[in-house]
């Protein structure tokens, strides 16, 4: 008995040893980790701005082959998987490279661009460390140089239709007689489109929206706005100022990027970047890009009222005098202040219109209107309904040089506008049902007079 259980127990022995010999001979790329890696064990590098939640995976299918999948890697795009060929190194990691072509998925791509490739290459360790760089080239209506529109062109019943800066305002709002409903937001929205739009010809030529999702814009190195432009502007005139004699600049390609996703165009701002561009030529920069990320990193893991406890103290300590310590930073609610930080981090949502403009000639031109829409505004106009008696106060202390003559400016406002006082603005925002506000660009022009 004792010998057949001395047998046993060597079969079960040899066994045993069988299989821990056969799992050491299974080929190496087999033990390639098939579990996502994230942050703590991944570089990734990207066109844009990288999202720190970004994680990859390689499931791999033989020896050359595998597929990475790209979980919050590219911008607007949650998961994207790539067959990518795979090869041992003899340093007992592994090298993969792929691309794939991503056609239409949503409104804004479809109307944006017409496809996406996304190529990614980079290394893989048995111990589950990955190096990775993803780099992705769109293509589509977007992808292209825009002139920032140079004619203010009204539409029905005087509305603005196109414009380099446009504001559209409708407002079912009253005044205290009961009488010209919507008059303040039309007035307000005619005289702020083209009192800007000459501000905006004489800041900015162009922008275009680059394939690999950087933006570039030409922007004046100098800009001067004289009053008189501002009062031609205020009192209706559809001229925009001259921009002979202006020198343009080209912004680096590193500040500001853009991505299309859902019904959006989002435009993320490299913060860091647009820091030490403002304070290159600066002897004692007062803030580095170092500093600006340990900022970022702090508010990012703050709650809302945390925040606003923080900007709050920050307010009163400019002192009572200063307008903006009347700004009431509690009348935001705190998911609101959240969702703020979050477009700080992932990109701004701005909306779009694309159309195409006839022209008397019979030529056609591209335009696409980018704007911020009421919901990102609603979040800040409660705060700033307390400040509105301080800021008809300062208005009411400023006056214009008209021909030598000194022109009032708030009784001027108050007859352009159809407003008795600045309070009203809150009656009239609470009774608003369209706003928007952005920036026309066109492939073309639109003057009258190349329209001939």
């Amino acid at each position: 008995m004792k010998k057949n259980l001395f047998y046993l127990f060597a079969l079960i022995c040899s066994m045993s040893l069988f299989t821990a010999c056969s799992d050491d001979d299974d080929p190496t790329w087999k033990k390639v980790p098939s579990q996502a890696i994230t942050a703590e064990n991944l570089s990734l590098t990207t066109n844009m701005p990288s999202n720190p939640d970004a994680s990859v995976k390689l499931t791999m299918s033989d020896a050359q082959n595998g597929v990475i999948t790209l979980s919050k890697a590219v911008r607007g795009m949650d998961e994207v998987e790539v067959n990518v060929n795979v090869t041992e190194q003899t340093d007992g990691s592994f090298k993969f490279q792929g691309e794939k072509s991503i056609g239409t998925t949503t409104k804004a791509i479809t109307d944006l661009i017409s496809s996406t490739t996304v190529r990614v290459e980079g290394t893989i360790t048995l111990d589950g460390k990955a190096e990775v760089a993803v780099t992705t080239a769109a293509a589509g209506n977007l992808v292209k140089k825009w002139n920032l529109c140079d004619a203010i062109v009204l539409g029905e019943k005087s509305k603005v239709a196109h414009a380099p800066f446009r504001l559209n305002w409708v407002s079912t709002y009253k005044d205290a007689s009961g009488q010209n409903e919507g008059l303040a937001a039309d007035n307000i929205q005619l005289m702020g489109s083209v009192v800007v739009s000459g501000i905006m010809t004489k800041l900015l030529k162009d922008v275009e929206f680059r394939a690999d999702g950087s933006i570039v814009a030409n922007y004046a190195k100098e800009v001067e706005i004289n009053q008189d432009e501002i009062i031609s502007g205020i009192l209706g005139g559809g001229d925009l100022p001259s921009t002979e004699g202006i020198e343009w600049l080209s912004s680096p390609a590193n500040l500001a990027y853009w991505y299309a996703g859902g019904d959006h165009v989002y435009v993320l701002l490299d913060i860091p970047s647009i820091v030490a561009e403002a304070m290159k030529d600066a002897e004692n920069p007062s803030m580095t890009p170092e500093a600006i990320m340990e900022i970022v990193e702090m508010v990012k893991n703050m709650k809302g009222a945390q925040i606003k406890e923080l900007l709050s103290a920050f307010l009163a300590s400019m002192g009572s005098d200063n307008i903006l310590s009347k700004l009431d930073l509690t009348k935001i609610a705190d998911s609101d202040i959240e969702k703020l930080i979050g477009y700080v981090l992932n990109g701004f949502p701005l909306s779009y219109q694309m159309t195409e403009v006839a022209l008397a000639n019979g030529s056609k031109v591209n335009d696409i209107y980018v704007y911020l829409d009421k919901g990102i505004f609603d979040i800040f106009m409660p705060a700033l309904y307390p400040m509105l008696p301080a800021l008809e106060a300062m208005l009411a202390d400023v006056t214009l040089d008209m021909g030598g003559y000194p022109l009032p400016l708030w009784p001027l406002l108050q007859a352009l506008t159809g407003m008795s006082s600045l309070t009203e603005f809150e009656g009239i925002w609470k009774s608003t049902t369209l706003f928007t506000v952005g920036l026309d660009l066109a492939t073309g022009s639109l003057k009258e007079k190349e329209a001939e």
